[in-house]
């Protein structure tokens, strides 16, 4: 079991190693599709990365300066 803690201190767990993206459709499914990429344990990475261990993830969207960095890249 994977347990994902979110910026508003919540925990979410999966039983198997989730992507970015199915972390943000568990949140919900606007989020799922303003998703640009993800903050796992401070490091941005892809939408499709895969979460193989607990960790502290942030969706990122183009409201975030992080995001729109993933945007201009």
């Amino acid at each position: 079991m994977v347990s994902i803690k979110l910026p508003d201190g919540s925990i979410r767990q999966f039983d198997q190693p989730p992507t970015v993206a199915e972390v943000a459709a568990s949140i919900g499914t606007g989020l799922a599709k303003a998703a640009l990429a993800g903050k796992v344990d401070g490091r941005v990475v892809d939408t499709s990365y895969r979460i193989e261990q607990d960790a502290d993830v942030a969706i990122l969207t183009d409201k975030d300066p992080e995001g729109l960095d993933v945007i201009r890249h």
